[in-house]
Parts: C-alpha cells; structure tokens; sequence
C-alpha cells in the first residue's frame, strides 16, 4: 500500500472538468501563437511604415538642403524645417509625438513651398530646344508629377 490513493471526488473533477481543462490548455497555447505573430506583424508593419516617412522626410531635408540664395524669411523659414527634421526622433521612443512632429514638418515644407512658389522640392532640368527658327533656346523640363 505504498502507493499513493486519491480521493474519489478528486478522481470525479478530473473527469468532469477535463473539458475545461484542454479549454483552458488550449486558450493559454492559442493566446501565445497569437502574440508572437502579431508581435511580428506589428514590426513589419513599423517597419515599412518607418521606411516611407524616413523616405519623405530625407527628400524634404534635401530639397532643404540644397537651397541657397533666399529672401531673409525664406531662409528663415528653411532653418526651422531642417531643425525640425534633425530634431525628429531616431529610435522608437514611446513618448514623443511622432505623429504631431511629422505634421509639423509637412506644414513647415508646405509653408516654404507657398514662400519659394513651389519651386522647392521640384526637379527640373535645362534643356536645348532646337525647334524655333531662331536658333536654340533653353527651357526647363518637368520632372515632378
């Protein structure tokens, strides 16, 4: 008799609460599989979200960058969306507002692109157009869409 006796209505409850106990085994098992694939749905997600602003945000900074001569309030105007790019959150910080300070800077590149008449941010390029009688002439070429 050394084996250890269970009581009957110990023996009973396993019985009559086995279905609920695969239920509860396997709402545990699905709520983990649910997490890790939506953990990495969350980061693909991020991820390519991450890369289109990045996307947006480096032309804005280029177009910033590459401007020179300006009226005062033009340049002005310049230097505060490019401190408004260099001052944007580079790793996932939970407290900024990411979403406010990526508006602000779509305001600001509007508000410059109203000041230089919507020549930031457009690519053009010269070329010689040899069709008039007198001779070649410059004119510049739309590359934006």
């Amino acid at each position: 008799m050394a084996a250890v006796e269970q009581d009957f209505n110990d023996l009973l409850d396993n019985i009559f609460l086995a279905e609920d106990n695969i239920v509860k085994e396997s709402y545990q098992e699905g709520l983990e599989v649910g997490r890790a694939r939506g953990e990495k749905e969350g980061y693909e997600l991020g991820y390519k979200k991450g890369l289109r602003l990045g996307k947006e945000l480096g032309e804005i900074y280029s177009s910033v960058v590459a401007q020179q001569k300006h009226t005062e309030n033009v340049q002005h105007a310049l230097q505060q969306l490019r401190t408004s790019i260099d001052q944007f959150p580079r790793d996932n910080n939970a407290e900024a507002d990411i979403i406010g300070m990526v508006e602000d800077i779509r305001n600001q590149y509007k508000r410059v692109r109203v000041l230089t008449a919507g020549k930031v941010g457009k690519t053009t390029k010269k070329v010689e157009n040899n069709s008039s009688s007198s001779g070649a002439t410059e004119k510049a070429k739309d590359f934006s869409f």
